[in-house]
């Protein structure tokens, strides 16, 4: 039996709002994130999930203003 091992693409929908706010705001959270762990991949962890996290709500969170705050 052969199993190949060709990639999975898909097609994944990204708010253009969102993107920019990662963009702009990944370094100062992940700095920020440093500060509170000491621990840079304990960092990077912490953003990734916040990031997920407001992902998920984003049109909520955008909607109301500045999502900077949030």
């Amino acid at each position: 039996m052969t199993v190949s091992a060709e990639p999975v693409q898909r097609e994944i929908w990204v708010d253009e709002g969102f993107a920019a706010f990662v963009r702009d705001r990944s370094a100062p959270l992940a700095r920020t994130a440093f500060l509170l762990t000491a621990d840079r991949h304990l960092a990077e962890d912490l953003v990734q999930t916040a990031l997920a996290k407001v992902a998920d709500r984003w049109t909520k969170i955008a909607g109301q203003g500045d999502p900077t705050p949030y």
